[in-house]
């Protein structure tokens, strides 16, 4: 597997966007009060490699949920080869594990795809569409699709974050985000809306991404995707390998 430092000091930036970050000998605690209904700024990323408890992490994860009124504790493993114990001691509890592929491209980027542009101007078209496309993500209640548009408005977008998207008779049908930080970028919230599937649009998306990444300084950039699923095959056609995996959980914290 390829090195995960580029990807973690990514991450630890963004986190650095959100209202609290605590430095904990295995990782760090961040929170924000403003979006307690997302996991994103409210959760424990578990960096280090050596041994640590369940208790350990929750000892500091838990308080930080109250304050930012988080109903969820969500963690998130880095480099989960090394916390088996870890992983098993959630699973005995309950916790419902979820395995994340890491794929990462470096080197020159495809040739772009004229279907796709770039939203200059987020308009209630896109946050509209934006809202239906968040449902394809299982998120349907409308506090936390909310709290999603609120984040994007307030911290991603001002952050650097950018929107691409695929247009059918003027509405979006296809989306994708990149934000460059730290000399890596990173991709998500591809998605194609039903009716407009397999006719290329998340390949084009990813093509034209790849190319704004390299033109905003990023040596690499890096996506998620589901161990063996369609989108990996379509992300190995454009050049990305597997760079490892991360192990997170999300469960409901009782008040």
């Amino acid at each position: 597997m390829l090195d995960l430092s580029p990807l973690l000091a990514h991450w630890r930036a963004q986190d650095a966007l959100f209202e609290r970050v605590e430095e904990t000998a295995w990782g760090a605690v961040v929170s924000d009060g403003r979006y307690p209904a997302i996991q994103e700024p409210n959760y424990a990323r578990v960096e280090t490699r050596d041994p640590v408890s369940l208790a350990a992490i929750e000892t500091e994860l838990l308080p930080a949920m109250a304050r930012s009124s988080s109903v969820r504790s969500h963690v998130v493993i880095f480099f989960p080869e090394d916390q088996t114990d870890l992983v098993a001691e959630a699973s005995t509890r309950g916790e419902r594990i979820t395995w994340d592929l890491v794929m990462v491209r470096d080197g020159e980027p495809p040739t772009p795809d004229d279907r796709v542009e770039e939203v200059e101007e987020f308009d209630e078209t896109f946050w509209r569409a934006h809202a239906a496309s968040t449902r394809l993500f299982d998120v349907d209640e409308q506090p936390t699709v909310d709290q999603l548009q609120a984040l994007e408005r307030e911290v991603l977008i001002p952050a650097g974050r950018r929107w691409f998207v695929v247009r059918e008779l003027g509405e979006p049908v296809a989306f994708a985000a990149m934000l460059a930080l730290e000399g890596s970028a990173y991709l998500d919230h591809v998605v194609t809306f039903p009716p407009a599937r397999r006719q290329g649009h998340a390949e084009a998306l990813t093509r034209r991404a790849l190319v704004e990444a390299v033109r905003a300084g990023a040596d690499r950039t890096y996506l998620l995707a589901d161990p063996g699923g369609v989108a990996e095959r379509i992300y190995a056609r454009l050049g990305f390998e597997r760079a490892g995996h991360l192990a997170s959980w999300l469960a409901p914290i009782a008040r």
